[in-house]
């Protein structure tokens, strides 16, 4: 399926949603392919009173990202592999943000510290953030533990002698 039609579909299922949910905002739908083959689609919306579909701390965000990620999947091509990302009012963008930034002084401690730090438990969608906010540093890696609601990153220095073992 094309990008366009992809484009059509997702606009189409947003706007039965934001009917159901009697929701009348800005929507923006825009489809991004990563190295690696998947499609990232990003549906964001804008207005005014959207508090209630952010929710709590973003739960009611995620649900809803949950909802389009598996409406949208029953009526994609078999075998598109394909992630949905929900923001509304830049909240997600905001948090992210914010994340980055926590990781990066997190790293900045595992390296004075000389020893791994685990971070507290977090979503999939936020360890990702984390992950991807780190990759480029070649003095510290990641990687997520634990199981379940209790899954969170570890991040780890690697010493200079590893770092020159890994060039060779």
């Amino acid at each position: 399926m094309k990008d366009e039609d992809i484009v059509k579909l997702v606009n189409k299922e947003v706007d039965k949603l934001c009917k159901l949910l009697e929701v009348d905002c800005e929507r923006d739908c825009q489809i991004e392919d990563s190295d690696t083959g998947v499609k990232y689609i990003k549906i964001s919306f804008e207005g005014q009173d959207l508090g209630y579909m952010i929710g709590s701390r973003g739960r009611h965000m995620d649900s809803l990202q949950f909802i389009l990620q598996v409406i949208i999947g029953r009526q994609l091509d078999e075998g598109t592999d394909f992630r949905v990302f929900v923001d509304v009012g830049d909240y997600r963008k905001a948090k992210d943000e914010s994340l980055e930034q926590m990781a990066l002084q997190k790293a900045d401690d595992a390296r004075i510290l000389g020893e791994p730090i685990e971070l507290e438990p977090m979503s999939p969608s936020d360890r990702r953030v984390v992950h991807m906010a780190l990759q480029v540093f070649d003095d510290v890696k990641t990687e997520s533990i634990g199981d379940g609601k209790e899954r969170r990153v570890k991040i780890i220095p690697i010493s200079d002698k590893e770092i020159l073992k890994g060039s060779d």
